[in-house]
């Protein structure tokens, strides 16, 4: 007897499905088809009233029906012994209800419908129901609606069924509004489902709803359950884990996870991975409402700070993990909770690799994003802390970007509570991130410097000795080394003040480069020695490749391209070791530029390459420049690759690079002023647009 049960949760279109695959069936079962709802959604139908029905079903007189349960199911089986039928038996509620409605016999079938997880069938095939796919739910849309309303509109089209939730009686419910109501188009109604809140509401139609559908579901849990399915919606992100359960629900993780299990049972919740849990999009706004109508409701901010805290308190003890002399964790607001301690930097890095959704939207969560959101003032601090800590752990990746929206929501904040040390804070997050279109050091400046201000204010050594540092960075970039050089003084002195040693150091190191560029070789050289034995004794490898890295630059500076390149080499090594892209990008780049100090284009143009491979994802438009200007030079040293391709690289670098205010432009406007002319095509005249590209580069200047 072949069995197979479909699950999923109420309105994915589990009954429908198992219909049109009984009427694709019937020619395979001669005998006929039985059908039976086990009402299991709502009050689960009794096991021997079943029966009786698929009995006189079967033809049996109702006399003829023995009073006896197990009688029953006898008589049941004899019947079907011999025959092929197709037994459809429609929202069942668990195995006990099932096990006296199947017959046993070979040859006949059971197709079962049920919202729960029916695990208890010895041989069953479970089938798993998931969302339609864009493509079908589209198609549903325009059957109903209409081929030319939904074409008049395909990206209204595409965002209603994303409202949804790609779910099947939500979209039919929406395509039938729209059918019955001409005179909307469709992004009349993809509006009216973009707020939250209103979204079950307008899923309704004709005794239909969403809301019904998943409310069924929720009676039928256990009060422990029903309030882990509540309070698990508060968390900002639909998939999580265990651990963020547990602490929400403040409880141990085990009974977190019997929960969740059960949440997946009853077709709440969907596994999507080893300790990973999803929530429908309209599953989650469905918790949320019974949550907020429910005396768990007043639980709900003190379950959001308790997950703002561990993950403050997790992200802090990263910070240890990865930056072990730092003093960023003793500066970062004391979290209430202990959270996670990872056991060495390579947990850590995991922990991070599979937390960056959760920390960033729960720090949007506290910052008052979302219609369901904000935790207020006393959740200020920590939230704009998380983003910190979490920058410092990501600035070197692509990720970085991620930072701008939370930490304008921060800034903002800050302003609205009158916070100074919050703003300082933030401004530094601003400047940290890259900013869409050209961006310049003179903003990053103008942020730092306002950082500055408010961290005066607070007051904030983090900021002050951060920002500082920070600040002199962005001036030596500019080439305005004069200035930068008592920042990084007072940056380092403040570090050694905090307890600081790695910082201190990486301070140091720029400290070097930049008496290196005022012309005092003879200190900076015998100062590099002394920060790079400080640097090794740390044991700390991102430390030790920033420190590398900027001796590496200060030699190159000074003229040694063979010294600088040593250290550039290891600096990239030990940058790619604790996965800081841009930073090993950047030493790729100027290991590009000590070949070419050292005549050795082609090995120029290979590591100018490689900058380029790491920083397409990064979108870093200095080391972009950087390298380009490498790869333009080193390819007309070559004189293999046309001069216009050259060139090209050149102008771009040149554009990327002055549009930021780096002083690496300047050298390229002279590069490009007296690069020679490419060779003229055949067959184009003297004198013509196209004659050379230095002259159309020398143009753009």
């Amino acid at each position: 007897m072949a069995v197979a049960v479909l699950t999923g949760l109420g309105g994915v279109g589990k009954s429908a499905l198992a219909a049109t695959a009984a009427h694709r069936m019937r020619g395979a079962f001669p005998d006929g088809q039985l059908y039976a709802d086990l009402r299991g959604a709502a009050e689960p139908a009794d096991s021997a009233d079943v029966l009786t029905h698929l009995l006189r079903s079967l033809g049996v007189p109702e006399g003829a029906v023995p009073d006896d349960a197990g009688q029953r199911g006898a008589l049941f089986r004899s019947l079907l012994a011999g025959r092929r039928v197709l037994i459809l038996l429609d929202n069942a509620h668990d195995t006990a209800q099932l096990r006296p409605l199947l017959p046993g016999t070979p040859g006949s079938a059971v197709l079962i419908t049920s919202r729960a997880r029916i695990v208890g069938l010895p041989g069953a095939r479970l089938l798993d129901l998931e969302a339609m796919t864009e493509r079908d739910a589209l198609a549903m849309l325009e059957a109903i609606v209409g081929g030319e309303r939904v074409a008049a509109d395909p990206g209204a089209a595409r965002r209603l069924v994303a409202a949804c939730g790609r779910l099947p009686l939500a979209v039919r419910i929406a395509a039938a509004r729209l059918a019955a109501r001409a005179d909307w188009a469709v992004a009349d109604l993809t509006a009216r489902l973009g707020d939250e809140r209103r979204r079950l509401d307008e899923l309704e139609a004709d005794g239909l709803g969403v809301d019904a559908a998943f409310r069924l579901s929720y009676q039928s849990l256990d009060p422990h359950t029903a309030r882990a399915f509540r309070l698990t919606s508060a968390a900002a992100v639909p998939v999580f884990g265990r651990t963020t359960a547990a602490v929400l629900l403040d409880i141990d993780e085990d009974a977190a996870e019997d929960a969740l299990e059960a949440l997946v049972d009853a077709g709440l919740l969907e596994a999507c991975g080893i300790d990973r849990y999803r929530f429908h999009d309209l599953v989650r706004i469905f918790a949320r409402r019974v949550l907020d109508d429910s005396p768990d409701a007043a639980e709900r901010p003190a379950a959001q700070r308790r997950l703002l805290d561990h993950l403050l308190a997790t992200v802090t003890h990263a910070v240890r993990r990865l930056r072990p002399h730092s003093d960023l964790p003793d500066l970062l607001h004391p979290a209430s909770t202990p959270g996670h301690r990872p056991a060495d930097a390579e947990a850590a890095r995991a922990w991070l690799q599979e937390s960056h959704q959760l920390i960033r939207a729960t720090a949007e969560q506290a910052l008052g994003k979302g219609p369901w959101e904000d935790l207020g003032e006393q959740a200020l601090r920590p939230a704009v802390d998380l983003l910190t800590g979490w920058a410092h752990l990501i600035l070197g990746t692509a990720r970085r970007r991620e930072l701008q929206g939370p930490a304008r929501l921060a800034l903002a904040g800050a302003h609205c509570h009158g916070d100074s040390r919050s703003a300082a804070r933030a401004l530094r997050l601003i400047a940290a991130v890259p900013q869409q279109g050209a961006d310049t050091y003179p903003r990053i400046e103008r942020a730092l410097r306002q950082a500055l201000r408010f961290a005066a204010l607070a007051p904030d050594p983090l900021t002050e000795s951060e920002a500082a540092h920070e600040l002199a960075m962005i001036l030596a970039a500019m080439g305005r080394s004069a200035e930068a050089l008592p920042l990084f003084e007072q940056a380092y002195a403040r570090h050694v003040e905090l307890g600081g040693r790695g910082d201190a150091v990486r301070v140091l190191a720029h400290v070097v480069r930049a008496r290196m560029l005022l012309g005092d070789k003879e200190r900076a050289e015998a100062a590099a020695d002394e920060v790079l034995r400080s640097a090794r004794e740390l044991g700390d490898r991102s430390t030790l490749g920033h420190v590398l890295y900027q001796i590496g630059c200060a030699l190159l500076a000074g003229g040694r391209p063979v010294r600088a390149a040593a250290h550039l080499r290891e600096s990239r090594q030990h940058h790619q070791w604790v996965g800081d892209l841009r930073w090993e990008a950047l030493a790729w780049a100027r290991l590009a530029h000590c070949a070419l100090a050292r005549e050795r284009p082609g090995e120029a143009a290979a590591c100018a390459t490689q900058a380029l491979s790491i920083e397409g994802d990064l979108g870093d438009a200095f080391c972009r420049g950087l390298a380009l200007a490498a790869r333009g030079r080193a390819l007309l040293a070559l004189g293999e690759a046309p001069a216009l391709s050259a060139l090209a690289s050149l102008r771009t670098a040149h554009r990327l690079l002055s549009a930021r205010g780096a002083a690496e432009a300047d050298e390229l406007t002279s590069l490009l002023w007296t690069a020679p002319p490419a060779p003229r095509r055949p067959g184009v005249p003297p004198g013509s647009p196209s004659r050379g590209a230095a002259s159309a580069a020398r143009a753009a200047l």
